[in-house]
């Protein structure tokens, strides 16, 4: 991997409206996902189906061990990329997926530290006008595949430290209150779907037992007629 500081960012970056711009190429290792064997359960595999609009979701799954792309295996911070979309969105790998391997349809940035926070460069990537840059650069219609010169040639700002910081720790809270509200809801469906589910096996129940002022057919409705008429003539 290619080293950069401040000191030295000047003579390599290119300037954009007071901030520093650099390929993606040239900040981090970016890197293909591993082939596992086709029997084995000695290693752990994140799927394209685990990387969700900026989450990784699941756990990995067992698979054979590595053939190709063994060097890929994840750590804590790398950030991983969809490679076919349309959703070609990023995601920073966490301690529950440390040492699983991202298979070929994923792509693996491991950012130099000293020049650009991880969780900045996701929440760059996970723009909408970038991702937009990003299917217009794809290649194919629809399930778009992306390939790594385009990912490879994305040109990332880079602000002082602080502000990256700052940025991704914001992108961070967001994702995290995002999740947090989309447990809710699928909660409270799973709640309303029971409640709805009670409601129907207990009508269901009563519907031969015409009690508690319910009218479910002619006779019932006669008998409720007859009831009211009574109590109409007892009153003074």
């Amino acid at each position: 991997m290619k080293l950069f500081t401040p000191k030295n960012l000047h003579s390599f970056a290119v300037w954009h409206n007071g901030t520093f711009m650099k390929r993606l190429s040239d900040i981090s290792d970016i890197s293909m996902g591993a082939t596992p064997a086709p029997e084995g359960d000695e290693a752990r595999y994140l799927r394209l189906a685990n990387v969700i609009e900026g989450q990784i979701v699941g756990d990995a799954v067992e698979g054979g061990g590595p053939v190709k792309g063994s060097d890929s295996q994840l750590r804590i911070d790398d950030i991983v990329v969809r490679g076919r979309g349309p959703d070609l969105s990023a995601a920073m790998v966490g301690e529950q997926h440390v040492d699983a391997y991202p298979t070929v349809e994923l792509f693996v940035i491991r950012v130099d530290r000293d020049v650009a926070e991880p969780a900045y460069v996701v929440a760059y990537i996970n723009q909408p006008h970038i991702q937009a840059n990003l299917a217009q650069g794809a290649q194919g219609t629809g399930f778009v595949r992306l390939n790594r010169p385009t990912l490879a040639d994305l040109e990332i700002p880079l602000p002082p430290m602080i502000e990256q910081r700052m940025i991704g720790s914001l992108a961070l809270e967001a994702q995290q209150e995002l999740t947090i509200l989309q447990e809710i809801m699928e909660r409270r469906k799973r709640l309303h779907s029971e409640l709805l589910h009670r409601a129907m096996v207990k009508a269901r129940a009563e519907d031969g037992n015409p009690q508690h002022g319910r009218i479910t057919g002619l006779n019932d409705a006669q008998t409720s007629s007859d009831l009211l008429s009574a109590d109409t003539e007892s009153t003074p």
